[in-house]
């Protein structure tokens, strides 16, 4: 029984020689007495009511704590899965980046060495089949397509204060930022491709890389194509938009090593 429910007992028990039709009077006998007894009751059980405040006090902090430690917990667990799979994630993208680079690195040397012979063909001299190799290779685009699902998922549920290491936050909104960047920039370069370069590529050169013997330039061909204004400023327009893009490539390469070594330490935690 609590303190409140035993002073209403006593109050009642002090009252009972009162009748219905004869309310006490707080200024008469009975009231005085019923005052009485109920300031000896509070002067006799205040230790009574103290532990009790306390203990519901106590009741009360307890509870709160448990919560917050259970929300905590689901926190803790929630904030491993998140870097498990943006570990994940970057080990996909780290992957392609090595791909994209390797073949843009190509593209990017197969094109200069169509430049060089362009800017001086007797001395930097290329046979058919090997410029016909490297116009079939400057149409080539590789792309990069970024991971990006659990960081748009951290975004959009909000759930970011869960990555509480700062050093993490930065690095992640840098590498997607770039990544985003990449993708404009691949898309801006597949524009260019399929309004200026391709038509013309597809007009003056077979790329279809179909079995069997290829038709090749002859010399006099050869040496036409390296005073064709035209094919030398489509030449020189793709091996620049790939050199931008293999910067990009190497900058987010390297941006997604470090971010990768910060996730693995935290997963290790």
């Amino acid at each position: 029984m609590s303190w409140l429910r035993l002073m209403e007992e006593k109050i009642k028990e002090g009252g009972e020689g009162v009748t219905a039709s004869a309310p006490p009077s707080p200024a008469g006998p009975a009231g005085r007495h019923r005052k009485r007894k109920v300031l000896k009751l509070i002067e006799e059980m205040w230790p009574a009511y103290l532990i009790e405040i306390f203990v519901i006090i106590l009741g009360i902090s307890i509870t709160l704590a448990l919560e917050e430690w259970r929300d905590k917990s689901k926190e803790s667990e929630l904030a491993a899965i998140y870097q498990k799979n943006l570990l994940a994630d970057v080990d996909v993208d780290l992957a392609s980046l090595k791909h994209v680079e390797q073949n843009t690195t190509e593209l990017v040397s197969k094109g200069d060495e169509l430049l060089d012979f362009i800017k001086n063909p007797s001395v930097n001299t290329l046979t058919s089949s090997r410029a016909d190799s490297d116009i079939r290779a400057i149409v080539g685009r590789t792309k990069f397509m970024s991971s990006d699902a659990t960081f748009s998922d951290l975004k959009n549920s909000g759930n970011l204060h869960l990555l509480g290491d700062i050093q993490l936050k930065n690095l992640l909104f840098s590498y997607y930022s770039l990544a985003q960047i990449i993708k404009e920039t691949q898309d801006a370069e597949q524009q260019a491709t399929i309004i200026i370069s391709g038509p013309y590529f597809l007009k003056h050169f077979p790329l279809s890389g179909a079995p069997g013997p290829q038709p090749v330039m002859d010399p006099q061909q050869l040496q036409a194509l390296a005073r064709d204004v035209e094919f030398g400023n489509n030449v020189l327009l793709r091996v620049e938009n790939r050199k931008e893009l293999l910067g990009d490539y190497k900058m987010a390469d390297s941006l997604g090593g470090r971010l990768r070594e910060v996730l693995v330490e935290k997963v290790k935690e």
